[in-house]
């Protein structure tokens, strides 16, 4: 080590000069601080450090810098294409065009088998035409106005159809869900009650127990009964959501009778399936009606002359039948026919006034005409009238072996006029 005031070289270790004493520490230290202080400044400009930057780095930062522009870039088209303004802008347009499939996506709906795109599209071409599509010249899409809560908005159309002069106006509420779409933006649909199709909450299908409920072809599944409301005799489906418009319905009685109606979900909050004369196949209408008047005639033909139940009973029975509410019935014609002059009667003709059903069968509602002879004294001479009348009856039925079989019936008339 070298003294830096007379140049003497020193041991490695010495901390003082052997020739003049400085202490060799201190200026060591001083060195060093000269040493430092006589660096040279860094004035490198940016341009210049990237010239010395890898070639890697380079890269890495430029990517970061195209993906940051990018999302900028994705963020600004994508939150004014999911904007209400333009979510209402493009539903409008859909349905003027007559595009569903597009339609359908802006829609505020609850989806399930019955309120699906492809039922949608079942039911709005079945249901709309080329005359429900708009044609307009011109549209203007007014400011959105949101709710203060902001979960609602409010935009106003304002189009000039072809040919008109006078501008119309329609405005479309939109609904915002709790849902995001692609994490960050707000899902903004149309509101069902400005929707080409509303729907209805809850609705309710009442049929005979046991029976298929058949919609646009999808049978309805059974965990849509509703078991507290359903009882022995009918199934109450409760149908989460169905489109307030008319589906074609198919329903299958447990006795394999197929009924096709039609299910109009705008006109009533539930639907209750009657077998009726107005849904019920012909083939089966003349067979309950049939029935009715031969088993009338045998009923009132047998009580007339005081037949007994089992003399007449034959023409009712089937297998494994229980007659005994009918027995009780006829039992109790023929004694109040037993004084009523009837002497010959003729059912001449039967309609089905209604059908309803039972815990244990049918009940039909029937209108009886008949033809009459009734005798009667007057004086010590005995006269004869004849004359002809109608009356509502009712009959019961069970459905066995692919029939309708009597096996009861009430409102039966014992009375027949001696002077009309």
């Amino acid at each position: 080590m070298f003294c830096g005031e007379c140049g003497t070289k020193n041991q490695k270790d010495s901390r003082f000069c052997e020739n003049c004493g400085t202490k060799l520490v201190e200026e060591t230290k001083s060195k060093s601080k000269s040493t430092s202080h006589s660096k040279k400044p860094n004035n490198d400009s940016l341009k210049e450090k990237l010239k010395k930057m890898p070639k890697s780095k380079k890269i890495w930062y430029g990517i970061v810098a195209i993906m940051v522009v990018g999302l900028l870039g994705f963020y600004g088209v994508m939150s004014n294409r999911l904007s209400p303004k333009n979510i209402a802008k493009e539903y409008f347009l859909a349905v003027s065009y007559g595009d569903l499939n597009k339609a359908y996506q802006y829609l505020n709906i609850e989806t399930n088998e019955f309120t699906n795109m492809e039922m949608f599209l079942t039911i709005s071409n079945r249901e709309l035409d080329d005359d429900d599509k708009m044609k307009f010249s011109n549209y203007k899409i007014g400011k959105v106005e949101k709710s203060k809560d902001g979960f609602t908005a409010n935009v106003s159309i304002h189009y000039l159809l072809e040919g008109e002069d006078e501008p119309e106006i329609v405005q479309l509420t939109l609904v915002k869900q709790k849902s995001k779409k692609f994490l960050f933006f707000d899902d903004w649909r149309i509101s069902n009650k400005m929707a080409i199709m509303d729907t209805k909450k809850d609705y309710k299908i009442k049929v005979l127990k046991g029976s298929k409920v058949i919609l646009e072809g999808i049978e309805v599944d059974k965990k849509y009964i509703d078991k507290n409301s359903s009882d022995e005799i009918y199934d109450i489906y409760k149908m989460p959501t169905m489109f307030t418009e008319k589906y074609q319905m198919k329903i299958v009685l447990p006795m394999g009778i197929e009924i096709e109606d039609t299910l109009n979900v705008a006109s009533y909050s539930s639907y209750t399936f009657h077998l009726d004369e107005d849904n019920l196949p012909e083939t089966l209408k003349k067979q309950i009606l049939d029935r009715a008047k031969s088993g009338l005639q045998v009923l009132y033909d047998g009580a007339r002359e005081q037949k007994s139940f089992d003399e007449i009973k034959d023409a009712f029975n089937f297998k494994d039948a229980d007659l005994h509410d009918l027995k009780e019935t006829y039992e109790s014609l023929a004694k109040s026919l037993s004084n009523s002059g009837l002497n010959a009667i003729e059912f001449t003709e039967v309609t089905l006034s209604s059908l309803d059903t039972t815990k244990d069968g049918y009940k039909a509602y029937i209108r009886a005409k008949y033809q009459y002879t009734v005798s009667y004294t007057s004086g010590e001479e005995i006269k004869t009238h004849d004359s002809s009348s109608s009356d509502s009856m009712i009959i019961y039925y069970s459905y066995i072996d692919n029939a309708f079989q009597i096996v009861n019936a009430s409102s039966l008339n014992t009375y027949f006029s001696k002077y009309n």
